[in-house]
Formats: structure tokens, sequence, C-alpha cells
């Protein structure tokens, strides 16, 4: 190599760490793998010192980014790197005006579980969840209520258990709940050509079949002692300097299965098929090295050792986060992928985590999972529970509950947002999880922390592109409009938003439910995606004026993981059915084919407001065409050329039953029309829809663009372009914030 191309690789090759939430001091290096010596400067000391000291704003002074530059010499070559680094404001010191009491119901002679936290309210009004230790106290003989004394750290108000002890309390009964709408096996849907959803799956398949399977395999080979075939190491969030490494490699398991049931290409299976061995030849070497038997990681399990000890970020990086998605992925690969060899893995990994896990006391556990970053274990719950399915090995559903997190779930029960300052995605996977537990049998407790979670979230902490957090963080309820930044909706969040919504749906099938899942998957998961094939995804979606996205294709963050999966995963919640009704929940080309059933759904951009349908298999059933809101008046839906009357129309669905026949059709119209959405808690800043679209105006000024104040204005002033849903109004050119690409765009609009 010569010294410019070393230079060019030992940038390539830096990690320092998230750069997007600093709020510790970064470890900057020296020199490259390959010789180069580094030298580093920042652009704004005060913040951010050249050795990489961090020095937080004061609260109030705001989140501050700093460039930092790395120059980089070798021999006669030189070359320099530029970084933006934003530094996280200090919180505000916080006084509490009281301590929310803590009510029980106990059966005599019962066990009695108080929560590890109570919930608190701040002087703004704001709440929060505080760490409590309970007093120690006597069961009593007979019947009575008693007043239990907790202890808070660091404040002077005193916390309050209120437990009534009764004779004989009906516990809820451990059942399988029923389902009232399940979704297709993955398979059963196909998306058709001719759309931006489409165009999407090809792009990211052309990725993945592009991808060197034996860099995604460098850090798993390199932990486990062999050969590493030459291939070039990870970057980013998966270097072998991160703590972090792996996750991606398990992100991309999933994606190969469900891509591969996408796209029918045996490439893509004799890739599954390479990784899933190779990785069973990483946890055998692993194990011989000293390894627990079943561990597979792409580093040892020191990480595991140092967060039992409560050992904070950066110095660790989310271990079982990383387990997850590795587990997640081998998952995909035997539920969706029917490898065997990958059931093998993962159990054997599922033992491991029992096995260790078994061995800690709850409060350990409530400590682990309570450290930012640290803790966090993403979709763990929901992994484990998934082995017990598919094992029915009661261990597995039991390791589920280990990974419980009081901190979110008391104060969900009590549907108390308690969400300010905390970590978006490190969260929403947890009720997730709580949505599993319950599917699995557990109590309605579970079912009810995720529905309070998913309205308390969809209500008060969402942008009008339905994404959710600005930094990755859950700010103050009802006041997201404060927060328009270029580090809003992070793609994450909304990946898991949406599979929240999905499973919520299955127990509670419901228009509105799929309205906040059509909004956020036509305009920030679509809206995500790099408009190439090089597997890039936004990790934050811009929403300040003169916003720009930026795609991430070599940092290898949380959302490019999650961007790998989501051009597959949305095609199974277009249809769901429950006994003799099949709901179409989704205006998407489609083709849904089980073998009992087929349905062809078409829909074109040239016509964006009529879907058809077409019955390719006959028989009696109920056809259930959710009405969206944005176009409840308007809606008309024709079959054989007859128009049906709305009702009955329940939960935000018409249904239409009758003995169907090959052939039939279904028309439906749904005329997109101009929308003003005020933004929730800033009526002065409004976005503008047209039909399921949130539309972006393509602009450099860094001034907000004004908006008309009535429909009628906005109606006369937008002109058609080039396609049905590009508009000039101004001169300035509106679009779908989907099919904006790197220009810089606005969507949020001052009103006059």
């Amino acid at each position: 190599m010569t010294p410019d191309e070393i230079i060019l690789q030992d940038l390539e090759e830096i990690y320092i760490g998230n750069l997007n939430t600093v709020d510790a001091d970064l470890a900057l290096p020296c020199r490259g793998r390959l010789g180069s010596d580094f030298c580093w400067q920042s652009k704004e000391t005060l913040f951010l010192s050249h050795d990489g000291k961090v020095t937080r704003p004061s609260y109030g002074v705001g989140n501050r980014i700093v460039p930092l530059i790395v120059t980089a010499h070798y021999k006669n070559a030189c070359a320099q790197k530029e970084y933006k680094v934003t530094v996280l404001k200090q919180p505000r010191d916080t006084a509490f005006t009281e301590i929310l009491p803590v009510n029980i119901q106990a059966e005599m002679g019962g066990p009695v579980t108080l929560p590890p936290v109570v919930i608190a309210t701040e002087d703004t009004g704001g709440r929060v969840t505080l760490p409590v230790v309970w007093e120690v106290f006597e069961m009593p003989s007979d019947p009575c209520v008693i007043h239990i004394t907790g202890i808070i750290e660091k404040i002077d108000l005193r916390a309050e258990a209120i437990i009534e002890f009764q004779a004989d309390i009906e516990a809820e009964q451990e059942s399988v709940p029923e389902v009232k709408a399940a979704f297709f096996p993955t398979g059963s849907v196909n998306l058709k050509d001719g759309t931006l959803f489409y165009e999407a799956q090809e792009h990211m398949i052309q990725y993945l079949l592009q991808t060197d399977d034996d860099q995604m395999l460098y850090n798993f080979r390199a932990a486990a002692g062999l050969d590493t075939k030459k291939a070039q190491p990870m970057t980013g969030w998966d270097a072998p300097e991160c703590s972090l490494k792996g996750h991606t490699t398990g992100h991309y398991l999933s994606a190969l299965a469900l891509g591969l049931n996408a796209a029918h290409n045996p490439d893509l299976s004799r890739k599954t098929d390479y990784m899933i061995q190779s990785l069973e030849e990483c946890q055998e070497a692993l194990e011989k090295r000293g390894c627990h038997s079943g561990f597979l990681s792409a580093y040892s399990e020191e990480q595991f050792d140092l967060l039992e000890k409560y050992t904070t970020y950066p110095t660790i990086w989310a271990p079982y986060y990383t387990l997850d998605k590795i587990m997640s992925g081998l998952l995909d690969c035997y539920l969706i992928g029917n490898n065997q060899k990958a059931l093998k893995i993962v159990t054997k990994m599922g033992d491991w985590v029992f096995e260790r896990l078994s061995k800690l006391s709850q409060k350990q556990l409530n400590k682990m999972w309570s450290l930012y970053i640290a803790g966090e274990f993403g979709g763990m719950i929901s992994v484990m529970v998934h082995l017990y399915h598919v094992t029915q090995n009661e261990k597995y559903r039991k390791a589920a509950y280990f990974f419980g997190n009081e901190r979110l779930f008391y104060p969900m029960q009590e549907n108390i947002d308690t969400l300010k300052d905390m970590h978006a995605n490190q969260h929403i996977p947890q009720i997730i999880g709580a949505l599993e537990l319950f599917k699995a049998g557990g109590s309605e407790r579970y079912f009810r922390i995720a529905e309070n979670f998913w309205n308390m979230v969809t209500a008060s902490h969402a942008y009008n592109i339905g994404g959710v957090g600005e930094t990755e963080m859950f700010h103050e309820p009802g006041r997201a409009a404060e927060y328009i930044t270029d580090k809003t909706a992070e793609s994450c969040a909304s990946y898991n938003m949406l599979r929240l919504t999905s499973m919520l749906f299955e127990w509670c099938p419901s228009g509105s439910l799929m309205d906040y899942y059509e909004l956020v998957l036509y305009n920030h998961i679509m809206a995500s995606g790099s408009h190439t094939d090089d597997g890039g995804t936004t990790y934050f979606m811009p929403l300040r004026p003169a916003g720009q996205k930026e795609y991430n294709t070599d940092e290898n963050t949380c959302c490019h993981g999650t961007g790998l999966e989501s051009r597959f995963r949305y095609i199974q919640d277009i249809y769901s059915y429950h006994e003799k009704e099949l709901y179409v929940n989704l205006y998407i080309a489609s083709v849904l084919d089980t073998g009992d059933m087929k349905l062809e759904q078409n829909w074109s951009v040239k016509n964006p407001g009529y879907s058809s349908l077409v019955i390719k298999t006959a028989g009696e059933r109920t056809l259930c065409l959710r009405v969206p809101a944005w176009t409840k008046d308007d809606f008309t839906v024709k079959v054989c050329g007859q128009e049906q009357k709305k009702d009955p129309f329940t939960d935000g669905y018409i249904r239409i039953s009758r003995d169907w026949s090959i052939g039939d059709t279904i028309e439906v119209y749904m005329p997109y029309r101009f929308r003003i959405i005020p933004e929730p808690g800033r009526t002065d800043l409004v976005s503008i829809a047209c039909g399921p679209f949130i539309l972006a105006a393509l602009s450099e000024s860094e001034d907000y663009l004004l908006c008309p104040d009535d429909i009628e204005s906005l109606n006369s002033g937008m002109k058609t372009q080039d396609s049905p849903l590009h508009f000039n109004w101004n001169g300035i050119c509106y679009m779908p914030i989907a099919e904006v690409n790197k220009e810089k765009y606005h969507v949020y609009f001052r009103r006059k």
C-alpha cells in the first residue's frame, strides 16, 4: 500500500464511540493499525479538549455540536477527517414536591412484592421514577392495612407503600390470550413492482448479495482465535475497538432470512448457510478457549462479567443488547429460513443466558438493567420467549422474566408518564417484551403496560411523521415541538414502534393502530432508506428547517442494523386474519398467497387515491377494509362495480361479507386531499400532508417557510408537477418526504 492508501485506511478504521450523544470522555487513538500517527484538534475546547476530555454544557445552554478534526501523518503523506461531536447538556438540578404512594392488595400468607422504584413529581410538574429501599415489615396474622416507609437516597421525602391484606384475592390466571387478528406467515405476502416499497426492498436485496460474509464474521472469528480469511475488519460501531461489535452481524442474519422470503434468491440461502456454519465453528472454538458452553459473541465474556460489577458505559456497551441481535438473527434464520443448525446454536445460547442470570438476585438484576446504555438489553425478553415457543422448554420463559425492568414497567402499569430523559429505543423493545410475556401466558398486567405506553408515546412524544425521540431521548410529554433539530426521530425507535403497534393489533384490531402504523411506515421508515443499493439508513431524521438526510453506510450504527431488516418486515402487516375475516390494513401493491387464500392488490402512483383488489380464491369470508382517518368522509368501496354501504363500520374498518368468486374485484376510492397538521403543543408550527404522505418542501432556507392559514388557499396554490404527488407552491417543490434524497428540506412550516 502507498502512504496515501495507508492513511486513508487508518482514518477509515478509527472508532471513538457514538458521537451523536456524548456525555463521557472520548478515547482518542494516537496511532492507526497500519502505522499512521494521529493528531487531534477540537474547535471548541470549552466542551471538548484536544485530548478528548468532555465538559458538558450547563442545563439551559443546550447540547453543543463540536467539530473534532484528526490529522493523520505517514511518511510524507498527510490527510484529515472531521467529526461532529454532540456533547449533551448537563441534567437539570431537580427538586421534588411529592412521592406518589404505592398501593398494593395482597393475600394473607402470600408473597408481597414491592416495586424497586417509586414515582416522584418534580417541581416542574413532570414525573420520574426514583429507586427506593423499603423497610422490613412483619406479615400480619389478620386482614388489615399496613403502611410501609421507603428511603430514597439524596432527597428528604420518604416513600410510602399502603398494603391491604385480604383473606382471599382472586389471582390473575396465566393463560394464552386469544388472538383476534393474526398476521400471515412470512413469505405469504409479496410486493408488486412500481412503488417505493418494492424499490426499497430491491435495493436492500442487492446490498445483501454484495455484502462480504467474511467481513461480517471477522470479529467472531478473531474472538474465537480462528482464521479471519483475510477479510477487512468491520468499521464504526462494529470496529474491533468497539464494545458493541457483533450487533450488525445479528441484523444481517435476520435480513438474509427476510430477504430470502421476499426475493426467493438462492444466493441468499447459500449466504445464510455459510454464516450459520461459520458461527457454529466460532461457538465451538470459544468454548475451547475457556468460555462457558453455549456462549457466542464477537468478544469474550468479560463485558458480561463487568456488567455484573455495575461497570458503566463507555467501558462496556450493552452486552445483552448485542447478544439479542445475534440470537434474534439466528432465530429468524430458523423460523423464516428453516435453518436447523441455527436453532441448535441459539438453543445453546439460551442455555448460557439462563445459567448465568439464574445465579443472580433480583436486586442485582434491577441494578444492572438500570445502568444507562451499559444495561440496555434490547429485545432479550422477546428472544427468550420466542425460544420458549419453539422448544417448549419452560426455562427459557423463566429467563425472559429475568429482564423485567420495573423502572419502566411500574409507571406504565400505573398509566403515569415518566418517560422524560429515558432512552427511547432502549425501552421500546422492553415494552414489546412485555407483550411477549402476555402472549406466553403472563398476566394482563403486561398488556396494560404495553397499551398505556403506546398511548403515551403516540399522543405526547411523537413528531408529525410519527417518529419519536431527540438525541435518542424522550423529552417532556407534549413538548416535542421544542426539540425540532437535526437529531430527531431515531430510525431504530420507529422500527420498534411499528413492531409494537403490530403486536397490539393482534389483540385489539383497530383502524387507529394502523393509522399510526401507516404514518410511520410511509413517512419515516420509507423515508430513512438510501435511494441506492449501498445499504444506508438514516440514524436520525432531521426535522429542522433545511434539514438534510445522512444515510449511514460505514458507521454500522443501531439504525443501520435495523435498516437491513425494515425494508422487509412491514410486508406481513399489509394483511391479517381472524377465522373467516380477512383484514386489508395497508393499501400497498402486493399479492397475498397462503395456498388456501389468494388476493392481489393493485396501486399506482399515477392514481394514488385508488386501490383495486382481485379475489383469486373463491369462498365465503368477510373482507375488512381499513378506512384511513385522513379519508374517512370520502372513502368509497365498489364490489364488482356496485357501490357498498359504509355500514357495518366498526373499529375503523368496513366489513363486506359474501360468497366470493374468483375474479371478483373490490375498488377502493380514497381521494388524496391536502391537510394542515398542527404540531401538538405548538400550534404555530404545522406540517402539510397529501393523503398518507407528509410533504417536504425543498429549500435551503434556515428559517421556517410560511404555510397558508386555510385549506382553500393551499388547494388553490399547490400546482401538480411531473407526478400526482409532486407540487409547486410559490416556486418551491413539495414532495413526500420518502422521496427526498439528499436535498435540504422542510417538513414543519410556520402559520402566517
